[in-house]
Order: C-alpha cells, then sequence, then structure tokens
C-alpha cells in the first residue's frame, strides 16, 4: 500500500509541476496576465454588460429569442467561472467589498444557485474531500448517485435536489450541511428566480396543453362526442405574456447553463474508491459533449486541472490544457470515461 501510495504521490507531482510550468510560461509570454483583479473585474463587468446587452437587443426586437438565450446563458457561464475564482480568493483577495461586489453581480445575474458567500463553504469542502460521502456540493448535483429519474432531476433541478437529498446528507455530512442554511442562502436572490421559473414552466405547460386540446377539439367528429376544447383565463395568459421576456434573457439561459454544468460536473467527477487527487477526476471531452460545454467553459476538459492547482484563473487552465493534457493522461488520469455516470461515479482501479 506503502509502494502505491508513493507512486500516486510522485504522478500528483508531475502533473501540478507540468501545470506551474506552463502557467509560468504564459504569465512571461503574456505580461497582461499579471493584473489578475482587473482582469477578473473586467471578465464579471463585460459579462453583466454584455447580457444587459442582449436583454435591451432583445426587448427593442433586435436580437431574436434564440440568440439571446444562447448569448445569456453563455455570458453567464463566464460569471460562474468569476464566482469559483473568487472564492479561492484569486481576485481581490485583500478586499472584501470587491470580492462581495463580484458576488453580488454573478448571483444577480445567475439567479438559480445558492448564494457564493453560502457556496464558499461547500466548495471550499469539496476540495478536502472530493469522492467521498461528505463531498456535499458534488452530491448535491447527483455525483454517486445511480442513473435514473432522482438523478437526472437531481442535476437539472435545485430545489428538487434539495428534497431528495437532504436526509441523505444530513446523515452523511453533519458537519457540513445545514439544511436551513442553505434555505436561507436561496433568499432572496433563488427564491425569486424560482418562483418565477416555476410559473412560466406551469403556465406553459398550461398554454401547450389548451392549444392541443383546442386544435383536438376542432375535429368535428370528436367535438360532436366530447367537448374538448378548453381556453385559459385572460389572467393566465396575461401573467405568461409578462414572464416570456423574462423567461428568454433571465430563466431559460440559467436553466440551461446550470444543467449543463451540473450534468458535465457530476460525470467527471468521481465518487467511491478516490483515495488521492489523482483519482477525484476525469477528463472528459468527446465531441458529442460540446454543446454542454459551450454552457459550462469547457468545464468537463479543464475542471480536472483545478483539482491539481487550485490559484489559477479559469482562463489559464483553458490555455495551459493542451500541453498538461498529455502529462495527465501518462500518469494515469482517466479520459472519456463516458461509463462512470452507469455505475454511479464509482473509480475504476486499473
Amino acid at each position: 500500500m506503502k509502494v502505491r501510495s508513493d507512486e500516486e504521490r510522485k504522478k500528483k507531482i508531475q502533473i501540478m509541476k507540468s501545470i506551474r510550468r506552463e502557467d509560468r510560461e504564459l504569465r512571461k509570454k503574456y505580461i497582461f496576465l499579471k493584473h489578475q483583479n482587473a482582469i477578473g473585474l473586467s471578465i464579471t463587468l463585460l459579462s453583466a454588460g454584455g447580457m444587459i446587452g442582449i436583454t435591451i437587443g432583445y426587448l427593442m426586437g433586435y436580437v431574436p429569442a434564440w440568440l439571446a438565450i444562447l448569448t445569456n446563458g453563455i455570458l453567464a457561464s463566464f460569471l460562474h467561472e468569476i464566482e469559483h475564482d473568487t472564492i479561492h480568493n484569486l481576485y481581490f483577495r485583500d478586499s472584501k467589498i470587491m470580492q462581495n461586489f463580484i458576488f453580488w453581480i454573478v448571483w444577480l445575474f445567475r439567479g438559480n444557485t445558492v448564494s457564493p458567500w453560502v457556496r464558499r463553504g461547500l466548495h471550499l469542502n469539496h476540495h478536502k474531500v472530493s469522492g467521498n460521502p461528505d463531498d456535499v456540493e458534488e452530491r448535491m448535483i447527483g455525483n454517486g448517485m445511480p442513473m435514473g429519474w432522482k438523478r437526472i432531476l437531481t442535476m437539472i433541478d435545485q430545489p428538487m435536489s434539495f428534497l431528495i437529498n437532504t436526509k441523505t446528507m444530513q446523515r452523511d455530512a453533519k458537519k457540513i450541511y445545514n439544511p436551513k442554511e442553505m434555505v436561507r442562502g436561496s433568499f432572496p436572490v433563488q427564491f425569486i428566480f424560482q418562483t418565477l421559473w416555476y410559473n412560466f414552466i406551469g403556465l406553459s405547460l398550461l398554454l401547450l396543453i389548451s392549444k392541443i386540446s383546442l386544435s383536438i377539439g376542432s375535429l368535428e367528429i370528436l367535438s360532436s362526442t366530447w367537448n374538448l376544447g378548453f381556453t385559459l383565463p385572460e389572467w393566465m395568459l396575461i401573467v405568461h405574456g409578462y414572464l416570456m421576456p423574462i423567461a428568454v434573457v433571465w430563466l431559460i439561459p440559467n436553466f440551461i447553463r446550470q444543467a449543463s454544468l451540473q450534468f458535465i460536473s457530476s460525470s467527471m467527477h468521481y465518487y467511491g474508491n478516490v483515495r488521492t487527487v489523482n483519482e477525484q477526476t476525469q477528463v472528459l471531452h468527446p465531441w458529442y459533449l460540446i454543446p454542454f460545454q459551450l454552457f459550462c467553459f469547457n468545464f468537463g476538459s479543464t475542471h480536472g486541472i483545478h483539482h491539481f492547482v487550485v490559484n489559477q484563473p479559469f482562463y489559464l487552465r483553458q490555455m495551459v490544457a493542451p500541453k498538461v493534457h498529455p502529462v495527465m493522461k501518462k500518469y494515469g488520469i482517466p479520459f472519456n470515461d463516458v461509463g462512470s455516470n452507469l455505475r454511479a461515479n464509482n473509480y475504476k482501479y486499473s
């Protein structure tokens, strides 16, 4: 066992060295990279400003709905990465005011997440216990669950995940998981988002059913036998009309973004049989996952790098990946283990 432990440690060191070496080379080559605070703040403001601009363009009729959804979803994914980096104190380490400013922006523009202040504790705990029963952050998005309807709901819907997993988390992670804190951490932003989202989904389904029933009811043979058609009350149509633009620029983009991120994250992290950082993650980047990667800044391909070196901004992880991936593969990090979800993400020893 000690021999294996020594071997794994050597592998980890070599991977970390390669990441830091490429990082240093890039910082030497591109002098602007030393202005990390300015870069982080610029990405934050440009992403939020871009979402505002797209929203105005959509409301004025210049931007089609599909483009607004696509663009705002991608821009919101940048804000998620900024939040993650700020959790690790990569921007404005010595300024709580600036970190809180960034946290408020990323929370307001994404909406369907627990507050960054609550997530900070969950995420730092994730790095300490990744792949173990008390890894609350990953288990709350489906990692380690057998594939089925519960896992699918957990991956795509945060309130449903809370209902499905709270009892298990209270049993397995008493010290880190506090359901009252999770509920408090949803106010006010996530509470507003989910209320609007569920109302939009509910009214949209009713409207769809109404149109289908009226279409079927218009058939003379059927309408003479059954009274199939029904229409929604006027007030419901008015509410749905008000919700539609909010859904296009905020609700739908963030639902797609969050679902994509959680699907990729819960698929590329391992759960069970995890003994070292070498076994916590895989590199997951098959071509058919590109639509999901688009909404989470290529997370499946680059997040494993972060587990080895946490103090590296997200844009640098992407930049070093081409040089670091061959080293990771050389030292045994799994690549494209797409069967992971079918075995509840259990790590397979070679």
